[in-house]
């Protein structure tokens, strides 16, 4: 059985940690017009949830024009619908 998780990050450039299991796979992200804030949902076993299997998993926020380095792998975008930005959601290898 699975279960989606719901994590909220920063639009800043600093390295965000997230607790989760390390199977987790985020499904989706999305931009909170009101507060600001960026959300990612990330599909994980749901055993992981209460037991010791998390893992601190990294993750940044790149803007597009940004470079982004080559250990990065892409999660998703959302976009800011009333100003002209786009956050792009990398997780950071070790």
């Amino acid at each position: 059985m699975k279960t989606m998780h719901k994590h909220r990050l920063q639009t800043g450039d600093e390295i965000q940690i997230l607790k989760m299991s390390a199977e987790g796979v985020v499904r989706d992200v999305a931009f909170n017009q009101q507060e600001r804030l960026l959300y990612v949902w990330v599909e994980v076993p749901a055993g992981s949830v209460m037991g010791t299997e998390q893992v601190e998993r990294r993750f940044r926020v790149f803007r597009t024009g940004d470079g982004i380095p080559d250990h990065a792998s892409f999660s998703g975008t959302a976009v800011d619908m009333l100003r002209p930005e786009a956050y792009h959601i990398y997780e950071l290898a070790e």
